[in-house]
């Protein structure tokens, strides 16, 4: 679908930790039902729903209205979420590993799903969403934002850890293997992979596949004429076959079905990854 949001940078201080907020509204088809396909984008989203209608989503098999304040895990898979009326969100999209330096919960408890974010932080959360709720202008809504994240850092003082480092460079150096990730990191392989899976709820290899693809969806989505081919050497797959292998199973379609059905998709893949 033609992405209905707008997106906005952070500021330089929580650049290392946020990649983005959005903005936008969703809405039902003229059926009174929109069901669409979320790609999971490697991230981790924290939605404020601005007014009272809210999506579905599958909860243990069974559809319920999502919370006001709601956290989206890091999901590896492809997943269903239904709107019967218009859905007006703000959004905070948090890289996986950084969300423990800002909140001291790690994305591991969100993996594939989601949860009440005001019963995960708590009353100071809550309050903060009241206010920005009550903001008038998307500009006001980040000020609040990002003052209210800045003293949740400045309160826990997490220091960066081989784990933001190692997150970071996966998502920014096009081509990296992971078996060199824990020399650039000065960390054994070992601890590495323990502590991702800790802090992001999957292993190195799992996110690295989650960036490429979304790579690969960011510029699918820039490009009206696309090459497959090429679009993929960009993104580091030497290997058509490992290619599709990756991209059917993060978005649950070859990539030729992605193009003609994109429409029935949310593939909001955000700013790009690799310099």
């Amino acid at each position: 679908m033609s992405s209905p949001i707008s997106e906005h940078t952070p500021c330089i201080g929580l650049s290392p930790f946020v990649e983005l907020y959005w903005d936008g509204t969703f809405d039902a088809d003229s059926s009174g039902l929109l069901s669409l396909q979320m790609i999971p984008n490697g991230c981790l989203e924290l939605i404020i729903h601005l007014n009272d209608h809210h999506c579905d989503l599958l909860n243990e098999k069974k559809w319920s209205q999502t919370p006001d304040y709601i956290i989206l895990g890091l999901y590896t898979k492809p997943y269903e979420v239904q709107f019967t009326a218009p859905v007006k969100v703000f959004a905070i999209r948090f890289k996986p590993e950084a969300i423990y330096n800002i909140f001291k919960v790690p994305a591991s408890m969100f993996k594939d799903s989601y949860e009440d974010m005001s019963m995960v932080l708590g009353l100071d959360f809550r309050d903060f969403c009241h206010r920005l709720r009550e903001e008038k202008s998307i500009s006001a809504m980040i000020r609040h934002t990002e003052d209210y994240l800045l003293m949740s850092l400045q309160r826990n003082k997490i220091n960066m850890s081989y784990v933001n480092l190692a997150a970071e460079l996966i998502r920014n150096t096009k081509g990296i293997r992971i078996e060199d990730l824990p020399g650039k990191v000065f960390i054994s392989q070992r601890q590495l992979e323990r502590e991702f899976k800790d802090k992001v709820g999957i292993s190195p290899k799992h996110y690295l596949r989650l960036t490429r693809i979304n790579e690969v969806l960011r510029l699918m989505n820039e490009q009206q004429e696309i090459e497959l081919v090429s679009v993929a050497y960009h993104c580091g797959y030497a290997d058509q076959a490992h290619f599709i292998h990756d991209f059917k199973r993060i978005t649950g379609v070859i990539p030729t079905i992605y193009i003609k059905e994109r429409g029935r998709f949310i593939s909001n893949p955000g700013l790009a990854y690799y310099g």
